[in-house]
């Protein structure tokens, strides 16, 4: 089905990770070119708007904490979700686009009145009583994540763009702290241990020795973390205590990314980052889909296993309790494509100076 009517006002629904917005931003920066004078908000996790600001894409952003809400319950929070669920309704929106696929987020899709509400069909919903909560449905063809939400465009006459890239890039501030931080070095290699899940943890003692490998061959090897991994880094430096330790805000992990040589982690927020950023990668990838959410340029290198329980996408424990998907991956495989993934980008002109 397609729209017939122009619509002036849309609300983008999209929470997740910062991963998901990320991969999220294709998609927004079509819908944007499409329609130049429309009016669109994003109804977003007030913990990940940042990573919109840094793109540069022209939304204005409606920020909420879902977690807070579910966590905090009571009057004050009762009383502010109406509040917002009253304004909501009554916003005007003609059009909203559910890029989550959720229940809670096609349900916000409903809560906004438009008369169009876009979200994939049943079969590709992670929830599949959303679909009740949508007027037009779209079945993708593409696997990556990317992809298939950018065809969610085409009820709205967009042909989607698959090369489209969407930059972040630090302010400069941001930059000069990590150029500070950094105290001179130069050309490095990020490790990133952690992620959003124990089971897309690569061990973090392997990491360590890679990070010592890399050292001894001379790259200058880093590594930054998020909040409460700070025990995956001491495990790190177990293996290479001449590590450098970077923390960073998400404004400098940006700042960060720009100035590697390639970055080193599983799937997981800087990873999609460093995406963004043009970063060569080397991703290392267990319970969740590469080819759904891996890096999207083919330069990029994913190491994995491919077993007939992945993906199952548990975030804590393994269902079959043997975690093969990650413990079968070496460091001599990390290694081995970590030195291929450099030679690729000595060989080819840098997307982060473009």
């Amino acid at each position: 089905m397609t729209v017939k009517s122009k619509p002036n006002r849309f609300l983008v629904v999209k929470f997740g990770s910062l991963g998901d917005i990320v991969e999220c931003l294709p998609s927004v920066a079509q819908l944007r070119k499409a329609f130049p004078e429309a009016e669109i908000d994003w109804l977003i996790e007030r913990k990940n708007k940042g990573a919109v600001e840094l793109s540069g894409v022209d939304v204005d952003l409606v920020p909420i904490d879902t977690y807070q809400w579910r966590n905090s319950p009571g009057i004050g929070s009762a009383k502010e979700i109406a509040e917002f669920v009253w304004a909501l309704s009554t916003d005007g929106y003609d059009c909203t686009i559910d890029f989550q696929g959720l229940l809670k987020s096609a349900f916000f899709a409903y809560l906004s009145g438009a008369p169009v509400r876009i979200g994939w069909e049943r079969d590709f919903l992670r929830e599949s009583v959303s679909r009740f909560f949508y007027t037009d449905v779209v079945t993708p063809k593409r696997i990556h994540i990317i992809d298939q939400q950018m065809e969610l465009l085409r009820p709205l006459g967009i042909d989607p763009d698959w090369y489209i890239e969407v930059p972040l890039k630090a302010r400069d501030g941001a930059r000069r702290s990590v150029v500070q931080k950094l105290a001179g070095l130069t050309d490095y290699v990020i490790i990133t241990p952690g992620g959003n899940g124990t089971t897309k943890c690569w061990a973090s003692e392997r990491y360590g020795e890679l990070a010592a490998r890399l050292m001894n061959d001379g790259f200058p090897v880093v590594v930054t973390w998020g909040p409460d991994e700070d025990v995956l880094v001491k495990k790190v430096k177990q293996k290479a205590p001449e590590i450098r330790e970077i923390p960073t805000s998400l404004e400098e992990l940006v700042a960060l990314c720009e100035g590697a040589r390639l970055m080193v982690g599983g799937d997981t927020g800087p990873m999609h980052f460093a995406a963004a950023v043009g970063t060569p990668i080397v991703a290392i990838f267990g319970p969740t889909s590469s080819d759904r959410n891996g890096p999207f340029r083919r330069e990029d290198i994913v190491v994995e296993r491919r077993l007939a329980c992945r993906p199952c996408y548990e975030r804590d424990r393994c269902p079959l309790e043997h975690w093969e998907c990650m413990k079968e991956i070496t460091v001599e495989q990390v290694y081995e494509a970590c030195r291929k993934r450099l030679l690729i980008a000595d060989a080819s002109p840098s997307l982060q100076a473009q």
